[in-house]
Parts: structure tokens; C-alpha cells; sequence
């Protein structure tokens, strides 16, 4: 509303302002999608197999992990862990 209020001026011509106006409205329903996806549940089951299989992820990880770092996989897999959890 208070793009609209501005008065046209010597710095843009109308057709600079129109595609001013209509890029702010494409920004506008893009972010009201977002938060539409934002708000949706997702289901328990999603959740569930998302928890199960990351976890599975997790333990196999510092077999692959420890060929190559040694004893810093610890570290690595602590840092891993607490950011993906």
C-alpha cells in the first residue's frame, strides 16, 4: 500500500514504477507461498522414517570416516551429529 502511495517522479517514468509494482507483487505471492509450505504438518509417518534413516546414516558413518580421519572422526561426527539433530 505504500508503494502505491508514492507520487510519480522525476527519478523513474511510469513504466519504470508499473514494473516496480508488479515485481513487489510477484515477491508477494512468492513469500505467501513460502509460508503456506511453511505452515503445512508434516506427517508422523514422514517424520518417523526421516528420523529412523538419518540415525541409520549416522551410526554407519564413522566406519567410512575413520579410514581416513583417525580419531578426529570423534570431533567430526559430534559436529555432525549436533547439526543434523
Amino acid at each position: 500500500r505504500e508503494i502505491m502511495d508514492v507520487s510519480y517522479g522525476e527519478n523513474y517514468t511510469s513504466r519504470e514504477r508499473l514494473q516496480l509494482l508488479g515485481q513487489i507483487d510477484k515477491l508477494t505471492n512468492a513469500v505467501g507461498q513460502c509460508e503456506r509450505i511453511h505452515q503445512t504438518a508434516v506427517p508422523l509417518n514422514y517424520a518417523r522414517h526421516s528420523l529412523r534413516s538419518l540415525s541409520l546414516w549416522l551410526l554407519t558413518l564413522p566406519f567410512t570416516l575413520v579410514k581416513n580421519l583417525g580419531f578426529l572422526s570423534v570431533p567430526v561426527m559430534a559436529a555432525t551429529s549436533w547439526l543434523l539433530f
